[in-house]
């Protein structure tokens, strides 16, 4: 078994999260019993998994739980597809596994953004001192468009982050998980626009933001 298969098939993810047929679970595990890489990667999945089972458990007291919930398992696809990007780069690997690592041992801050609460006034928004992945709940018309992408755009017009291929959540929300250490203190506008069928992007939602350090 090779890696290119591994990533093309998600194993990883299939793996831990136990849906792998009998034949290919054995199979992988025959292989990852002398890969220390996709060791490392299973060990990353597995803690992700757990900091937002906690996150989710810690949040259902409030009204928002149902929210968090959707925006955690948004957090757990994309924190689990870029950790597969870090397998085929063994050496610089290792040190970016351990920051991964470190945010994945934290829940997620999840931020629920409305349009009609956040049109006019900026959310504020904490950014943790400690790495940590800050989870942006877009609440928009999602049935437009099969996939979304979010970007954070400065004060003076740069762009300073983004994420294409977003799925919805539901039919009224997206999830934007981005890692807290691609923030920093200022005033940004997150820009969430549809990918019409030719490629491009069309404009469905702005949410002002303040970033403050904590």
């Amino acid at each position: 078994m090779d890696h290119s298969r591994i990533e093309e098939h998600n194993l990883i993810d299939r793996y831990v999260r136990g849906t792998l047929p009998a034949d290919e679970r054995a199979e992988f595990e025959e292989h990852f019993v002398d890969c220390a890489a996709c060791q490392e990667q299973i060990e990353a999945a597995k803690s992700l998994r757990l900091a937002v089972r906690e996150s989710v458990t810690e949040t259902r007291a409030s009204s928002g739980w149902r929210w968090t919930a959707i925006a955690a398992c948004a957090c757990l696809g994309i924190a689990l597809a870029a950790s597969s990007m870090f397998l085929f780069e063994r050496q610089s690997a290792r040190s970016e596994l351990a920051s991964l690592r470190s945010s994945l041992d934290r829940a997620p801050v999840v931020f629920g953004l409305s349009l009609s609460r956040d049109a006019s006034e900026p959310r504020a928004v904490t950014i943790p001192a400690e790495p940590r992945w800050m989870v942006f709940l877009a609440e928009i018309d999602a049935t437009r468009y099969s996939r979304y992408r979010a970007a954070l755009i400065g004060g003076r017009g740069e762009e300073t982050w983004s994420k294409e291929g977003i799925e919805a959540n539901s039919p009224d929300s997206i999830s934007v998980a981005v890692p807290s250490a691609a923030l920093h203190p200022g005033a940004f506008t997150l820009v969430v626009s549809g990918t019409q069928s030719d490629g491009s992007f069309i404009t469905v939602a702005r949410f002002p933001l303040h970033l403050a350090a904590q």
